[in-house]
Parts: C-alpha cells; sequence; structure tokens
C-alpha cells in the first residue's frame, strides 16, 4: 500500500528579531568591553540596562557622541572650512535633540506594547540603540572620506551618507526590537510606530540643521523647508543654493 504523505511547510520566516541571551556583564567593564559587548554579545548590555545598569548606559552615550563626532568630521572634509567643526557639532546635536524628543513618545507606546520598564530602562535600550547606529557609521566613515576626498557631487554625497543613515538605523531599530521583546512586548505594532516616527524626525532635523554637506553663507538655514524638498534637491543635485536659506 502506497501512504502519500504531505511534505511539512518549511518554516515561516521570523517575523521578530530573536530574543536575547541576558547575561552579566561584569562589575568593572570598561568602556571597550561594553562596546564589544554591543556588537557581539548586546543580551550582557541588556542586562546590565535592565538591572541598574551602573555605568553602562554613561558609557553608550559617549560611545554614540564618539562615533557621530568622528562621522561628522569625515562629512566636513567634503566642503572644508568651518564644515570641519560644524557638521560634527550638527550631527551630534541633531541626533541628540532627536533622542530627546522621541523619548516620551517611546515611554508611552513601550508601555502601550505590554512592555513593563520604568523610563531609566527605556532609556538605556534607546542609548544602545543609537550607540550601535553610531558604531555602523563610524564603520561608513572610511568610505564617506574616500569619496568626499574625489568626488565634487553633492548629490551623491548626499545619497551616500543618506543610505549608510537608514541602513545603521535598521540595525539599531533591530536591536531595540529584540531588547523590547526579551523584556516582554507583546504588541509589536506600536513600536513600529514609534520607529516610523524617530526616522522622520531625524530626517527633518538634517533639514533643520542643514548644510551637513555642503557650504552656505549662514550657520543655520533662515527659511523652513520640509525635508522631502530639501532631500530631493540635495540628491537632485540643485546647485542654485536655495536649498540652504
Amino acid at each position: 500500500m502506497n501512504i502519500e504523505t504531505t511534505p511539512e511547510p518549511p518554516p515561516a520566516p521570523q517575523s521578530t528579531p530573536p530574543k536575547l541571551d541576558l547575561q552579566p556583564l561584569g562589575a568593572h567593564a570598561s568602556f571597550v568591553a561594553v562596546i564589544e559587548a554591543l556588537l557581539k554579545q548586546p543580551g550582557r548590555i541588556m542586562h546590565e540596562c535592565r538591572h541598574g545598569g551602573g555605568k553602562v548606559p554613561a558609557l553608550l552615550f559617549v560611545g554614540a557622541l564618539l562615533g557621530l563626532a568622528v562621522f561628522g568630521i569625515l562629512l566636513g572634509t567634503f566642503s572644508g572650512g568651518a564644515q570641519y567643526w560644524a557638521a560634527p557639532v550638527k550631527v551630534v546635536l541633531g541626533v541628540v535633540a532627536s533622542l530627546v524628543i522621541c523619548l516620551p513618545s517611546l515611554y508611552i507606546f513601550s508601555a502601550l506594547g505590554g512592555l513593563e520598564a520604568r523610563l531609566p530602562q527605556i532609556v538605556g535600550m534607546l542609548l544602545a540603540m543609537i550607540a550601535l547606529t553610531a558604531l555602523l557609521l563610524l564603520g561608513f566613515a572610511p568610505v564617506v572620506w574616500i569619496f568626499s576626498q574625489s568626488t565634487e557631487s553633492e548629490g551623491f554625497m548626499g545619497f551616500l551618507v543618506l543610505a549608510f543613515w537608514l541602513i545603521a538605523l535598521f540595525f539599531g531599530f533591530r536591536l531595540l526590537l529584540a531588547a523590547a521583546s526579551t523584556f516582554g512586548m507583546t504588541r509589536r505594532h506600536y513600536l513600529n510606530v514609534w520607529i516610523g516616527i524617530f526616522l522622520l524626525v531625524t530626517l527633518q532635523m538634517s533639514t533643520t540643521l542643514r548644510p551637513l554637506i555642503g557650504t552656505a553663507d549662514t550657520l543655520l538655514p533662515t527659511k523652513k523647508k520640509f525635508f522631502l524638498q530639501h532631500w530631493g534637491d540635495e540628491l537632485g543635485g540643485d546647485t542654485t543654493g536655495h536649498r540652504y536659506r
């Protein structure tokens, strides 16, 4: 007798990042140990954030600032002059401002999603996310420098920087989602909404603090502009100078 068997369907792809393995980092964690754990064993970072964290959140914040500042300096090499200091200052201020602006909504959406966490724990998760994003940007920095020295196309540089920012944020968001899942979040769509809000805020902040690439007559623009219009002009290679006013 031939018995027909129905082949088992392939396993469904994971819709959420895997949960993190929470392990203590150690009482005497150094800056290098925190950065290495963030890249290799992020569960150790989240364990510290969940249980008080000690100096770990502060080290994450320092690491994020350093990574963003170096990335900003290399952006400044495209135009030189005042951009050597203006670009890193704007990058750091823009990201820090975005974090402060979006922190209240992250706390609210996390609570709505079923995450039972205090505000310091939410801050720790947010700092881990942005520290990983900054480290990835730091890894892209040599590529930015090569093109800043070999091309004069502001449109291409704008595309390159925007692409690197989105890639780095993608992995930062994955870490945030994995941490939230590990800490008990049951309704992920709330956090997905927050991710969209944070992305929009950072893009608008890049427009508010323009120019990050190129030069202008003033340090900050004198006219309001929506980020879609600004980035459309930037990627389109608009050379009239109006995009920075």
